[in-house]
């Protein structure tokens, strides 16, 4: 793939100006398993290999959220995953951004308040006016309600609240444990009587030709045909890895990116493939699409030659309060802003590479930025992967040493921010106070890392209020529903982190509701 910058263009310019811009038991209706029978006879168009009520597309936040309501709301519901393993990029999530919950914890500075109005002009803010001001205030209003959901189907949350990046000092919610929310819930829809099938790819929507209605599903290798009686609903997620979509709507991304974004693969984790099949399946049965040149970069990980030992050390913290150096020794952005804006400011980086440093405030951190402990960072550090001093000008030579950022720039950038944070003014980036503490107690450590993976498309298939996929005019297809990241419109180009997730299950929840209300075809 090549880069941006050998096809002379700026790597801001080509993101930002071009938008670069991710089993249980069936009712007794269901005629047998999705990826175990196809009948001789599913070949005309009037017969299906088995049945239910309602069809979701995918099992992360949307998709546990719509069907967990179908299901409470009396339906048959099947669950189609093409994974092994299901849950998606959920599975490791962890921040719902919510401006309040039925547990009240309270804000980490005392002169902040959030509410749903500064949740979603945050939200604006963020996206550079770029979102859907109707969809995101849905989704804000109802963060609460989606985090009460939460809670009442089990999920745990952490007694803290963790400073939002993208916020003026407003929290967000951290579960438990990482991938709380379709660890509890997808038991719990197979205990309800939904079934989850996973290695269950789509392949085809089904829509009668005569009324216009979505009646169901093509599903894995052997055709296998599943029939919606009151609708289907597509819950994907991204797509920044489709091989048709991508090069159809956005730019080749710089070759570093793409570098990491493949070893990154090497550790385990559901980072993809993001593929979007779903989307082009709607497509071709007349589904409009929006925003589909957004996808946001997570900035926050190391360099390939370190990854591809399996370790992410500079990706030790997303704190809002660290320093990020750059190859020059030089602050170059505001730390506490999104991450997504942070990514666009490091593409523009030599080499794409920057340097987080961290002090004894981060470590360890109550809220849980920090992923590792010291012991691991000492560590990461005998590798020769990170640097550490007990001293700012014994860091400041361990950088030089290790990874040739010059001492004396370092140590006078550093020292300058903190300056800043005595005064609470960053003359230099406008850094909002809340965000800005010195790096001042020992240990002090430092690591590469870059603008890693283009982790989010925040674009896909367009839908109404009622997370109604709707067609090329305008108007609502019936019987097709979508929610999450699959969809174009709440979130615009950038988004808050912890954002999507709250926006998956608000309109997962209106999905499943509404599909759920649907006459039985």
């Amino acid at each position: 793939m090549k880069s941006a910058a050998a096809q002379g263009m700026s790597r801001r310019s080509f993101l930002k100006g071009a938008g670069v811009g991710a089993a249980g038991l069936l009712g007794a209706a269901a005629i047998g398993g999705c990826a175990g029978q196809a009948s001789g006879a599913s070949a005309s168009k009037e017969s299906w290999d088995q049945e239910t009520d309602v069809i979701v597309v995918g099992t992360g936040a949307a998709g546990v959220a719509a069907a967990m309501t179908a299901l409470e709301a009396g339906c048959e519901v099947v669950m189609i995953e093409k994974e092994k393993l299901a849950g998606g990029i959920t599975s490791v999530c962890e921040q719902y951004c919510a401006f309040d919950s039925s547990l009240h914890l309270p804000q980490n500075f005392d002169d902040v308040e959030d509410s749903a109005e500064l949740m979603l002009e945050d939200a604006l803010r963020v996206s550079n006016g770029t979102a859907d001001e109707a969809l995101a205030k849905i989704y804000c209003d109802d963060s609460a309600n989606c985090l009460n959901w939460m809670i009442e189907h089990g999920c745990e949350f952490k007694g803290s609240l963790r400073v939002s990046d993208g916020r003026h000092g407003q929290g967000k919610y951290i579960t438990a444990t990482a991938g709380e929310l379709t660890a509890k819930l997808l038991p719990a829809i197979e205990a309800a009587g939904g079934s989850v099938l996973t290695e269950t790819p789509l392949t085809d929507i089904v829509r009668d030709e005569e009324s216009g209605r979505v009646t169901g599903v093509v599903c894995s290798d052997e055709g296998t045909r599943i029939k919606a009686r009151k609708g289907v609903v597509i819950c994907t997620g991204p797509w920044s890895d489709d091989e048709v979509l991508i090069p159809r709507h956005m730019k080749p991304v710089p070759s570093l990116v793409s570098e990491c974004a493949s070893t990154l693969s090497a550790f385990g984790m559901p980072y993809g493939p993001y593929t979007g099949e779903a989307i082009r399946a709607a497509q071709r049965k007349g589904a409009a699409v929006r925003h589909m040149e957004y996808i946001m970069f997570d900035p926050y990980y190391s360099v390939p030659e370190v990854m591809a030992d399996k370790v992410a050390p500079a990706g030790l913290t997303r704190a809002v309060n660290q320093i990020l150096i750059s190859p020059e020794g030089r602050r170059f952005t505001d730390e506490g802003k999104s991450r997504g804006a942070i990514a666009l400011d490091i593409i523009d980086l030599p080499g794409n590479t920057y340097y987080p440093v961290v002090d004894g405030r981060h470590l360890p951190d109550p809220t849980g930025s920090t992923k590792f402990s010291v012991e691991q960072l000492d560590e990461f550090v005998a590798g020769g992967y990170m640097v550490r001093s007990d001293t700012l000008e014994g860091l400041a030579s361990e950088m030089e040493r290790v990874f040739g950022t010059p001492k004396d720039a370092v140590l006078a950038e550093i020292e300058r921010y903190n300056g800043f944070c005595a005064t609470g003014v960053d003359e230099d980036f406008g850094k909002d106070p809340h965000h800005m503490t010195p790096i001042d107690q020992a240990p002090f450590y430092a690591g590469p890392a870059e603008t890693c993976r283009d982790m989010y498309t925040h674009g896909g298939l367009e839908t109404d209020a009622e997370a109604r996929v709707v067609d090329l005019d305008g108007v609502a297809i019936p019987g097709l529903y979508a929610a999450g990241m699959c969809t174009g419109g709440p979130l615009g180009e950038i988004t808050i982190s912890g954002n999507w997730q709250t926006s998956a299950i608000a309109f997962g929840r209106i999905a499943g509701k509404n599909v759920a209300a649907e006459s039985v075809a």
